[in-house]
C-alpha cells in the first residue's frame, strides 16, 4: 500500500517492522492494522531506514512498545511524504 492511500491524521497501529531490500536499496516495511480485520503492509521513505535501529525493531515486534503511523499528507514544495510514529 501506498502512503499516499492512507487517511490523514489517523492513527494507525503498527503490528510489525521489518527490514527489505530493493531495487532501490534498503527499505523499512510497516505492517499496521486498517481495521480489527484488515491489515495492511506500507513502504516507508528511505530517510526512515536509520530511524529503526534493530533493538526498536525488536521492541516492536516483541509488542513490548506500542507504536502508531500518523499520515500527514504531502508536503506542496517538495512532495515528500509526512509521516509521524507515536506512541499509543
Amino acid at each position: 500500500m501506498k502512503l499516499s492511500s492512507l487517511q490523514v491524521d489517523r492513527k494507525y497501529p503498527i503490528t510489525h517492522v521489518k527490514r527489505v531490500g530493493t531495487r532501490f536499496g534498503p527499505a523499512i516495511v510497516l505492517t499496521i492494522r486498517d481495521t480489527p480485520d484488515q491489515i495492511l503492509e506500507v513502504f516507508m521513505p528511505r530517510r526512515f531506514y536509520s530511524a529503526f535501529p534493530d533493538v526498536d525493531l525488536e521492541e516492536i515486534n516483541s509488542e513490548k512498545v506500542a507504536l502508531n503511523l500518523v499520515y500527514k499528507g504531502q508536503c506542496v514544495n517538495t512532495y515528500a511524504f509526512k509521516v509521524a510514529i507515536e506512541r499509543q
